[in-house]
């Protein structure tokens, strides 16, 4: 459900709002498209008050899709059937709970009560609305919260009373003055309106790879400490070209030091086409075309964060700062003045997410829970899942203050180690292994990995036999001493630290444990470790 609701979906199965009419008490008329109540909008609670005093119920509906909130005045010929209570409790009680009613001389009751609210976020008005049609009032009665019955006299139709506790004669209350209703043109904004959508955080944009026919891919955005501008871009789509040429026409107006790369975004468009326009133009930035899961994930990367669509249309252009996080991006056209305003308005150094959400969005107001964190770990695991470790690194090094928050970044931290290993990179796999170990993960298996390269690499650089015994000790515990190839680990951080007898006696322990299983090879391997330890050699993995 809520992968749904990110991509646009609705709760109500994108049924259109619907109003049905009470006909005579028995049963039931659509009235929903004269009404006009037949929006699209995904409504969740209707709150019912007479905004204009006029004796006719209008409605304001709250949504979960924009518009958020919509007023709906209810436009048909006023009359005089009807009749309107406020009620006030005595010593600045609340008369949340009572009931009215309204007795007819047909010998019908109306009756309603004071509720405190109704729907979801949603509370109508606290005057009793009694719609009366050709029936005439016999009696006004009220059953406080306390349980008392008090009566009231007989008042005119078509007026707002207000019904005190201890005051058997209504008053008359007053008439509300509709201020948004006779409100006049707002008039334009003095801010002028931005094309770009800026980031209410620092997050990393994900590592998108790049490729010029010809050429050797590059990665993006680089990390030097400049700023870098991705556009994506499409020849048959006539924003796109106009902001082209405008770039090109303009580009000494361009920041110092700005990078550009333009990439092509529409897939069916072929290179020389592409190039063909470009050199007509001369455009002088870089340019090229996202490999097909860089434009997946970059998709993903902002569906995810915005929680709006999957894919998103060229004219597009992204904002990165120095230091590859995503500044603020636009779905549309921008200018050069609007690409150099945004780019001096980078901060000099590192701000904080006060002062982020300051320059943003302006310092007035105070925020009741600001947003810090995102949760990014779909990247790293895209990325792995696409065989693309080194770019994962990567990006755990550049989003890590946002990834060390989530429950299973040690399980990618174990996997990036892995495929280290696997590619005989033990230096690069041990850092991740150690930062899993540190970010708290309890897995034996990671633990023993870990003091196996500690004991048993080849390297000097590698080795750290402390370290090893440390994880090894602890892999034991884990696991309750009853898994004997963790007893070979131990004995092979025992012996590179120098502590042989302690080493044989693990592998005496490992052994019996290798024997009740019946396991061969560990048995093998037992006899072979012991035999090297009882000439006080350390063991080399090959």
């Amino acid at each position: 459900m809520t992968n749904r609701l990110r991509k646009g979906g609705s709760l109500s199965g994108r049924e259109r709002n619907c109003a049905f009419l009470n006909v005579d008490g028995r049963r039931f008329a659509t009235i929903s498209g004269v009404s006009g109540f037949d929006f699209p909008d995904d409504a969740r609670a209707l709150a019912l008050v007479d905004w204009d005093g006029d004796g006719l119920m209008d409605v304001w509906s709250s949504n979960r899709t924009a518009p958020r909130i919509r007023f709906l005045q209810n436009q048909l010929t006023p009359n005089k059937n009807w009749i309107q209570f406020e009620l006030k409790e005595k010593c600045f009680l609340d008369p949340i709970g009572a009931r009215v009613e309204v007795g007819l001389e047909d010998g019908r009751i109306l009756m309603r009560s004071l509720r405190a609210g109704e729907g979801f976020l949603g509370q109508s008005s606290r005057v009793l609305h009694f719609g009366l049609g050709e029936g005439k009032i016999q009696s006004i009665r009220v059953r406080w919260p306390d349980g008392e019955w008090q009566p009231f006299a007989p008042v005119d139709l078509g007026r707002r009373y207000l019904l005190e506790r201890d005051k058997n004669q209504p008053s008359l209350a007053s008439k509300p003055s509709p201020s948004l209703i006779e409100g006049g043109d707002l008039g334009e904004s003095a801010v002028p309106a931005s094309p770009w959508i800026r980031m209410p955080m620092s997050l990393a944009l994900p590592p998108l790879v790049a490729a010029q026919p010809g050429a050797k891919p590059v990665m993006l955005p680089p990390s030097d400490g400049k700023p870098f501008l991705i556009n994506l871009w499409d020849p048959t789509c006539a924003d796109c070209l106009v902001e082209l040429r405008e770039w090109t026409a303009n580009r000494s107006r361009l920041p110092d030091g700005l990078r550009i790369a333009a990439l092509l975004a529409n897939p069916e468009t072929s290179d020389e086409a592409a190039r063909n326009y470009l050199e007509e133009i001369k455009m002088p930035f870089a340019w090229g075309r996202l490999n097909s899961s860089s434009t997946a994930l970059l998709a993903k990367f902002l569906q995810q964060t915005f929680q709006t669509r999957d894919a998103f249309a060229a004219p597009a252009t992204f904002l990165v700062d120095g230091q590859g996080h995503l500044v603020s991006f636009s779905i549309g056209k921008v200018t050069v003045d609007e690409i150099a305003a945004e780019v001096a308005a980078l901060p000099s150094a590192d701000e904080g997410g006060a002062a982020r959400l300051s320059r943003v969005y302006g310092s007035e107001g105070v925020w009741l829970d600001p947003a810090k964190y995102q949760n990014l770990l779909f990247v790293p695991r895209d990325l792995m899942e696409k065989g693309q470790t080194e770019l994962a690194a990567l990006y755990v090094r550049r989003a890590w203050t946002h990834l060390a928050r989530h429950r299973d970044i040690d399980r990618v931290l174990v996997w990036i180690g892995d495929e280290y290993f696997k590619k005989g990179q033990a230096v690069e796999g041990l850092k991740f292994h150690l930062n899993a170990l540190s970010n708290g993960t309890k897995d034996p298996i990671v633990m023993n990995n870990v003091a196996w390269q500690l004991s048993t690499h080849p390297s000097e650089k590698v080795r750290d036999g402390n370290l090893a015994v440390r994880w090894a000790e602890k892999a034991v515990a884990v696991t309750g001493g009853k898994e004997a190839t963790y007893y070979d680990t131990l004995a092979a951080a025992y012996a590179e630290t120098g502590q042989f007898e302690k080493a044989l006696a693990m592998v005496t322990k490992g052994l019996k444990l290798a024997e009740s299983e019946k396991n061969a090879a560990l048995i093998r391997d037992f006899r072979a470790a012991g035999q090297l330890y009882a000439r006080k050699m350390p063991r080399r993995s090959q």
